[in-house]
């Protein structure tokens, strides 16, 4: 046998073999490492189709799959239909693991890191820890045991494994995007859940509670940031949704609260100049300018587009607001035959029903169309079974006669604990809770509405110490009447910065300045048809008929006034009939007992 051969040749062709062959060992763990598992989810009640780089597949609804992905960017693009629901582009790493896309981040994704013990280890009191990846696209979960699969109870682990090990669980909680919204608003990621929810009422405008949804998530948020972060916030919006009635409303609101009303009006009047074909402009300035112009002009509107829904919402608002309920029934009984967006609608109409002395009939139309079953429309909820039992005057579930309101109360109980939604309609018609109703939990937004009604019941500074602390989801189940006639009632007290927190939180389309000049007597509270409602116009007038009492002043017929303003019970019945008459003072709001 020869020795190895020690020539300078032979020696540079074996390195150069070894070479070849590290090359092409490299290139085979690259070539396997060059895709990565990607999850695609879609939550939507809606299937789907998806082109990813150059793979085209289709995902039901509330479906999901995995497929392998190239690493790099991804052109991501899902189209329900005819219409884009979402395109981007989003980067696959190579750090390993799997990639998640939830579309329009509307999946209610949650990551937890189980932990598993063997029989003879301590035992341990520690819960699995849980990370809420809800409304955001695309991210990397990394390694993941088990997708969305309930994870054993137990695995066997060996003596070599320790006494302790972990997994990864990535689930998905029902409710589809409604539970990401709730948890990402109960957790204070407000720009998260208004961003997700007003692409989903932007795509999908059809889905049911989307865009009521995202514009309180875009309030709350522009309590978060401050006034000038959210007008420039809504200001974008509006520039690039010119089309959008929400958006358009969401920048007036913010105007409102800024109290620019009249750089508001000159906007409006100048899109119309600009643009005179666009009917939402000329809505939108119908709303802001002086009347009787801002009602000619819709009338207008209706009579040259006899088929468009906007400006005959617009219009029979307008005239219920004007007390013209004659003029308004028709319009309204034509929204509600074929109005996809009626049930926004339906407490003016039964308003006006109610001002025609036809009560019995706007509780039997309403409760008849909010119990038919369809697959198209959503089951009756907490507002449908309020505006039922103030048009009943009670929330009584016994008898033949009440079989309506129990149908209401169990649609709308979902979550809540038993009997607590009729303990919110009873506090919310005045009416004493139940000795054995159950009490929710502090924050509950149910139990604090309850709460609040039941100081509101009592005196306006009951109410005040009440409402020192709660937040905008407190006030979300008082209502604006409830809200504006407070904030009304503790400027009138002298509590400027109670009423002004107060007035904010309520939503009412209201800027504290104008708030201000109605209490000082120089702006009517008739000029302010356009942008208020029947209640929250009796709130104001209930506190003015106040603020004679405190002055000395005779105050009968302002009473009788809001006497016959009050169309169903609320806020300000409630006040009119418990409230004792103020006597002059000087004392603030709340600042009398601890």
């Amino acid at each position: 046998m020869s020795a190895p051969s020690t020539s300078p040749r032979h020696g540079r062709l074996l390195l150069g073999g070894i070479g070849i062959c590290a090359l092409a060992v490299v290139g085979v763990t690259w070539t396997g490492r060059a895709q990565e598992k990607v999850l695609f989810v879609n939550a939507l009640d809606t299937p789907v189709t998806v082109t990813a780089g150059s793979e085209r597949f289709s995902l039901g609804a509330n479906d999901h799959l995995v497929r392998p992905m190239p690493i790099g960017p991804l052109d991501v693009d899902v189209r329900g239909g005819e219409a884009t629901l979402a395109h981007e582009t989003v980067f696959v790493t190579d750090e390993g693991g799997l990639f998640v896309y939830n579309l329009l981040g509307a999946a209610p994704l949650f990551i937890t890191t189980v932990r598993y013990e063997r029989n003879d280890a301590p035992a341990s009191e520690s819960e699995p820890s849980s990370l809420v990846v809800a409304g955001t696209s695309f991210l990397r979960a990394g390694h993941i045991d088990y997708v969305l699969t309930d994870p054993p109870r137990s695995i066997q682990m060996r003596k070599e494994d320790g006494r302790y090990t972990t997994r990864f669980h990535l689930g998905q909680a029902p409710g589809g995007w409604a539970a990401s919204y709730g948890w990402l608003m109960s957790n204070h990621q407000t720009a998260k859940a208004a961003r997700f929810t007003e692409e989903l009422a932007r795509v999908l405008p059809e889905t049911p509670g989307a865009r009521n949804a995202a514009r309180a998530a875009r309030m709350v948020l522009a309590r978060e940031e401050g006034l000038l972060a959210s007008l420039a916030a809504t200001r974008q919006q509006r520039d690039s949704q010119p089309d959008n009635v929400d958006a358009q409303r969401a920048w007036m609101y913010n105007m409102r609260r800024a109290g620019r009303n009249d750089e508001l009006r000159a906007h409006y009047q100048a899109e119309v100049e600009r643009h005179p074909g666009s009917l939402v402009m000329a809505v939108m300035l119908a709303r802001v300018e002086p009347e009787p112009a801002g009602t000619a002009r819709l009338e207008a509107l209706v009579r040259n587009h006899p088929g468009e829904l906007l400006p005959r919402r617009a219009l029979a608002v307008r005239y219920a607001r004007q007390q013209r309920w004659a003029d308004a029934l028709p319009l309204l009984d034509a929204m509600e035959q074929g109005d996809p967006d009626y049930a926004r609608y339906q407490d003016t109409h039964a308003e006006v029903l109610v001002a025609l002395g036809r009560r019995a009939e706007a509780a039997r139309r309403l409760s008849e169309r909010l119990l038919q079953a369809s697959p198209e429309t959503e089951p009756p909820d907490l507002d449908d079974a309020q505006l039922y039992a103030k048009l009943v005057g009670h929330a009584s579930l016994e008898g033949k006669e009440n079989a309506a309101m129990r149908q209401l109360v169990a649609s709308a109980q979902k979550d809540e604990p038993e009997g607590m939604v009729v303990r919110w309609l009873s506090a919310s018609l005045g009416l004493p809770p139940e000795v054995d109703s159950p009490l929710g939990t502090k924050d509950d937004p149910l139990e604090t509405a309850v709460r609040l009604m039941l100081a509101l019941a009592e005196e306006p500074g009951f109410a005040a110490r009440a409402s020192t602390q709660l937040d905008f989801f407190g006030f979300h189940r008082l209502g604006p009447e409830a809200g504006l006639l407070l904030a009304a009632e503790f400027e009138r007290l002298g509590d400027a910065a109670l009423a002004a927190r107060t007035l904010d939180l309520s939503g009412v389309e209201l800027g504290y300045g104008e708030l201000q000049d109605v209490l000082r007597g120089t702006l009517p509270v008739e000029s302010l048809t356009t942008t208020l409602d029947w209640g929250e116009r009796a709130a104001l007038h209930l506190v003015l008929a106040r603020q004679l009492d405190a002055q000395g002043r005779d105050s009968k017929a302002a009473y009788a006034r809001v006497k016959k303003e009050i169309l169903l019970p609320g806020a300000v019945s409630i006040a009119l009939q418990k409230w004792d008459r103020p006597k002059p003072s000087n004392a603030v709001a709340g600042d009398s007992v601890p």
